[in-house]
């Protein structure tokens, strides 16, 4: 029998305005979906609802991983936002919640910033009563009131106001970094003034229609079973944590806090190594994996040469292993191995594709130029095998461990979910192992507390924790499981 208590986090701290809905839909959306916090409540809460993310990332919408609460990024209090933008295709995005206002209607936003670059900036996004952007024909270029935020290691105070234009009846927060800028900033004590100290955010009717009917969708394919079936012998899992690479001289402390927390464990894992930064890999960043690769606990892989995405000339965006040549391709995976033997003193022999862009993220020249690599004994694949992955596969050069969708650390990239894992995990009784894939520079400290609780489950059922050159060794020539997600 599992035994679980399941807590939802809200993303969202709002009140519902009077709608025509049944009692129980109210008491769902209200307690189970919104789920509202009662400091929005207050007579006296100060606007927007955790502006100084005490209460982590609640009462903000994000779409995407690279926005999260750290303490290191407090100017004041215990925790303060941190957005780390890598991405050279896609900007990142954080939303407040939504306030009632009245055109003509002046409101001034105030906070504190600092930036290791100009990438970011922060805007007032007056909405319609559909949730849509009001521009102001009043502002040149995007129509809305922002500030940039400039590079400064120290912080910097910051106002901007707007005057709400006709059409609109809410104002929101918005956090976004340009999709062609990179960079690292902190953003901490948000005050909205001009909106009456107490005001309860808004939601609208489509919103809570589209968001009821995505909860109950999502509730009934994440439901965990009251019992887990039972397997016939205990999972092998391999973790495979994604991105790591130098910055300021060392491991993030990201990587840090994870590593050591596995080997606390005494818990094997794979990490995939972003080998650009091995040029200049000072001697602490190699000492760093050294140890964690002499230990036994940790294989470092091939993960990417620099992560980035590229253009095809008719515009599309791709991921650094699709659409390339077989030479480029090749190239990057020799210039890597090269960097690894000089600097770490040993090659990868596993690869696992980075994603970004918009294709598939590996293609026939990448299968070529790693199958040409002597060094190279298995290939994550980044989906349930398919064609090619059995091609590979056949050929016996490399072992091919595919993935199962369901069942993954991550809900979606940089946020971990108990929840799902486990109802995925239950669903797949049948299946040997999982490869498991995360990120953890994404991880608050929230977003780490799941993946502990993973970790935790994966114990209780006695789960076998190996490095992915480990489970290519023990299957002594079987063809790994292609056994697609459910």
């Amino acid at each position: 029998m599992l035994r679980t208590s399941l807590t939802t986090r809200p993303h969202s701290s709002m009140s519902i305005t009077i709608l025509r809905i049944s009692p129980k839909l109210f008491g769902f959306l209200f307690g189970c979906l919104l789920g509202c916090a009662s400091a929005a409540f207050a007579s006296e809460a100060v606007i927007p609802a955790n502006g100084g993310f005490e209460n982590s990332l609640e009462s903000w919408r994000y779409g995407d991983a690279m926005s999260q609460a750290v303490p290191d990024a407090a100017r004041t209090g215990k925790l303060g936002l941190r957005v780390i933008d890598n991405d050279k295709v896609k900007g990142s995005s954080l939303f407040s919640s939504s306030y009632p206002v009245n055109p003509g209607q002046t409101v001034t936003l105030s906070f504190h910033a600092r930036s290791d670059s100009s990438f970011i900036a922060v805007y007032l996004w007056p909405r319609n009563a559909a949730g849509r952007l009001v521009k102001d024909p009043a502002i040149r270029g995007d129509g809305v009131r922002q500030v940039a935020i400039k590079k400064s290691e120290d912080w910097r105070h910051y106002t901007v106001s707007a005057t709400i234009p006709d059409g609109a009846e809410s104002i929101s927060i918005w956090v976004h970094s340009w999709s062609s800028s990179t960079g690292t900033a902190d953003f901490d004590d948000f005050i909205l003034d001009g909106i009456a100290s107490g005001t309860a955010p808004l939601v609208s009717a489509s919103e809570l229609a589209a968001a009821s009917s995505a909860a109950l969708a999502r509730a009934e394919k994440e439901k965990i079973p009251d019992e887990i079936p039972p397997r016939a012998a205990p999972p092998i899992i391999i973790l495979k944590l994604d991105d790591l690479k130098q910055v300021n001289g060392n491991a993030h402390h990201s990587w840090t806090r994870v590593a050591d927390y596995l080997a606390s464990r005494n818990i094997k894992s794979g990490i995939g190594v972003i080998c650009k930064t091995l040029e200049e890999a000072t001697p602490a960043y190699a000492d760093w994996i050294r140890s964690r690769h002499d230990s036994g606990l940790v294989e470092f892989w091939f993960h990417a040469w620099d992560h980035g995405s590229w253009k095809t000339t008719d515009g599309k965006s791709l991921s650094e292993f699709d659409g390339r040549t077989f030479e480029e391709q090749r190239q990057r995976l020799a210039d890597s191995q090269r960097l690894a033997k000089e600097k770490l003193g040993f090659a990868f022999k596993t690869f696992g594709p980075p994603g970004g862009g918009s294709g598939r993220h590996q293609d026939a020249a990448t299968a070529k130029a790693m199958c040409e690599d002597p060094d190279l004994k298995v290939w994550l694949y980044p989906s349930p095998i398919d064609a090619m992955g059995r091609e590979i596969a056949t050929a016996g050069k490399l072992t091919v461990l595919d993935r199962v969708w369901a069942v993954n650390i991550e809900a979606s990239v940089g946020q971990p979910s108990y929840q799902r894992f486990v109802a995925g995990y239950a669903r797949n009784a049948d299946r040997e192992y999982f490869v498991l894939q995360g990120h953890p520079t994404h991880w608050d400290p929230n977003r780490f507390s799941e993946f502990e609780k993973i970790i935790d489950f994966l114990i209780e059922q006695k789960a076998i924790f190996l490095t992915p050159s480990e489970y290519a060794a023990r299957l002594n020539g079987r063809p790994a499981q292609q056994v697609s997600g459910k």
